[in-house]
């Protein structure tokens, strides 16, 4: 790979992410309720699995509600829905806990393990899992 290609990846990389040369932040779950997935997750999970060609477990992510609140605090940013790369982590602020499309949004993070919103698996043959603040 020639150095012009490797700026290109690192550009599109970049732009892919909302926030990519910031450190990691953790979420505050003091508040949140770790629940087993339920069987609807489970089944979006599987209708996943196969639009897009990937595979994971389910049960190997750690599924979090936080319970009356509309939104999650990360940072400064505020959320319905946040899946966490360090110990596989789907977090969703309870008033849209059984929102399908963010269930599933998160849900493709945990399948691709990464936070990026590639169209192919975003908005492709699994549908727009996409929101218009994302970047």
């Amino acid at each position: 790979m020639n150095g012009l290609t490797r700026v290109f990846l690192l550009a599109v990389a970049l732009v892919g992410c909302h926030h990519p040369l910031e450190p990691w932040q953790e979420i505050d779950l003091s508040k949140a309720e770790k629940i087993e997935p339920s069987a609807q997750y489970v089944a979006w999970w599987s209708e996943l699995e196969t639009c897009s060609g990937l595979s994971g477990d389910v049960h190997a992510v750690a599924f979090y509600v936080v319970p009356n609140d509309s939104t999650i605090q990360v940072g400064s940013e505020s959320y319905w829905g946040y899946w966490i790369k360090n110990g596989n982590k789907i977090v969703l602020a309870g008033a849209h806990a059984y929102s399908e499309k963010l269930v599933k949004h998160e849900e493709m993070h945990a399948l691709l393990h990464s936070a990026l919103h590639p169209p192919a698996y975003f908005n492709g043959p699994c549908g727009d899992l996409t929101y218009a603040n994302e970047g």
